[in-house]
């Protein structure tokens, strides 16, 4: 077995690595997708720490590995998440994905059920909210992926994120060539309009580009 990403991190316990990485591989196995794409989401959501808290406001809103909240389906989320361990974490994150097994074919998807399921299947443009959640509010308690601050979180700026906040080191393992290809043509994009408006400014865009590349060519080797 391929060791997993993430798999040596402080936050999860030495002693129950094997047990874990076997139980995350299992789940990924029954969901039909990559164990390193549950390996990610739960990285991302809380750096692989069962007690990780998202306090806002001075109130719990979300919990655990996998950042459970109220309206996520775990019993009494998200306090009572913080009662498990690791291991007894990971029936949770089963249960949780299972309405959506044969249905997730990218780490896009799998992030994307995570943190608001309704909209897949939506296209770029789509704006995330509901009638219990406006905007405005998803926007104002995610504000890492409402780069730009207009009171809302389409899912062109959700994706972004979501390539963005993958480590650079593990892209090559978590993405397909395809997404890799999408990228560098949407960075090539923000150069271009950077050029045009600040031909004198464009080193970090530009350097977002060859770390693309890199990765791309690197990968298909």
């Amino acid at each position: 077995m391929t060791q997993l990403i993430h798999i040596d991190h402080p936050n999860i316990p030495v002693g129950i690595r094997p047990a874990f990485e076997k139980k995350v591989t299992e789940i990924a196995d029954w969901l039909g997708i990559n164990p390193n794409w549950l390996m990610q989401v739960m990285y991302a959501e809380s750096r692989m720490n069962a007690r990780a808290e998202n306090i806002q406001y001075g109130r719990l809103i979300a919990a655990g590995l996998l950042q459970w909240t109220k309206a996520s389906g775990f019993p009494g989320a998200p306090k009572t998440v913080l009662q498990y361990n690791h291991l007894q974490q990971l029936e949770w994150v089963k249960k949780y994905f299972a309405p959506y097994r044969g249905k997730m074919h990218s780490y896009f998807d799998v992030y994307l059920v995570t943190f608001f399921p309704s909209a897949m299947g939506r296209g770029d443009g789509y704006v995330f909210a509901s009638r219990k959640l406006p905007a405005s509010l998803i926007a104002k308690q995610n504000p890492a992926i409402n780069k730009v601050r207009d009171g809302k979180i389409t899912m062109a700026e959700f994706k972004q994120y979501v390539w963005s906040s993958t480590p650079v080191a593990i892209r090559s393992l978590v993405f397909t060539t395809d997404q890799f290809v999408k990228a560098l043509k949407d960075k090539t994009t923000e150069v271009i309009t950077a050029v045009k408006e600040d031909p004198d400014n464009v080193g970090e865009a530009a350097t977002g580009i060859a770390t693309i590349l890199a990765f791309f060519f690197f990968s298909a080797v």
